[in-house]
Formats: C-alpha cells, structure tokens, sequence
C-alpha cells in the first residue's frame, strides 16, 4: 500500500531543471504565478491579492508536506534558485494508491518545453518512489496546452464519471495515467 513519507524533502533535477522545496524566498515569485488572471480562470481559483496570500499558501503548503498530505515543487534551472513554475502531487487516496498531479509556469516560461522535461521526472516519482497505482490531471478543454502534454505522456480520459474538486469549473476534463507494473500480476 502506498505510505507517503516526505520527512526528508525529495530534491529532483532534469537536465535543466532543480524542483526544490518552496521557502518564504519564493513569495514574491509565488504570488505574481497564483495572480495570473488567465491560469486562476481556468481552474476557478482566485486571485492572490498581497505577498501575504502568497505567505499563507507557503505555509499550508510546507504544513502538508509535513504532514504527507501533498508534495510540492519549485521548478528553477539549475543555475538559479528562482521559480518558474511549480508541480505536486495532492488528493492521495492511500487505499487506491492514487495521487493528482498539478502544475504550472509562469506565463514568460509556457512553450518552451519545461513541463516537457519535468513531467518526465514527477510521473517516474510517482509510479517508482510513491508507488502510485494511477495518477489523475484535471485541466479545461480551453487549455490547449496542458492536455496536448498529458495526452503526450500517456493520460486518457476515463470511460466513466470520476469525481473530481472543481467539477464547478465549465469543460473541465479528467485524465488518468496508469501505472503499467502496478497492474501485472
């Protein structure tokens, strides 16, 4: 059975990326990434109004991974500690060694390939380290290119109704990916 435990943060890298854990140094850059007016609008989440909001979502971001409840990276180049983007998982279901992935960029870094080369490295942790059986996306029909990349990486859309936290969100779309040894007997 899937046990997240997160007591030592698990750094990862590519061959151009650090994803490192978030630290109050990333709120200025936190902040203007969740005050995207064209992301919020697409998964219905509102605004970040103050660095203090940013502050408030660092801190029950570090709490949940204290707690194994979420894992959450900063997505840098190696050569810089400043974020361009951010990827976790969350909503594990333990019994069915489930697991949701999210993520974003900052708008100056989409299309150049990061979340290319990042997913890449997130879905080996989930299905190798986690042990994840299966892992769910939900993004909009209207994010053209969020779906083209889980469509790339292997995520289908399941044949029946999965329920889902931000189902209020119009054209929104349920992708699984399956972990192809979890299934072998």
């Amino acid at each position: 059975m899937f046990y997240p435990n997160f007591s030592t943060f698990p750094e990862l890298t590519t061959s151009r990326f650090l994803l490192r854990e978030i630290n109050v140094a990333d709120a200025s850059l936190i902040h203007k990434l969740r005050s995207d007016q064209e992301t919020n609008a697409l998964i219905d989440r509102e605004n970040s109004k103050s660095i203090e909001d940013a502050l408030l979502f660092i801190d029950k971001i570090k709490m949940g991974v204290s707690r194994n409840e979420c894992i959450y990276w900063i997505i840098c180049f190696q050569n810089s500690s400043d974020l361009v983007g951010t990827i976790g998982y969350y909503n594990f279901n333990l019994s069915a060694e489930t697991a949701e992935i999210g993520y974003e960029l900052l708008t100056e870094y989409r299309g150049q390939g990061i979340m290319n080369e990042v997913l890449s490295g997130i879905i080996r942790f989930g299905f190798e380290e986690m042990k994840l059986k299966w892992i769910t996306a939900f993004t909009t029909e209207q994010n053209i290119g969020s779906v083209r990349l889980l469509e790339k990486f292997g995520f289908q859309l399941p044949a029946l109704e999965f329920d889902h936290s931000i189902e209020q969100v119009p054209g929104m779309l349920t992708f699984i990916l399956r972990n192809p040894l979890a299934w072998i007997l």
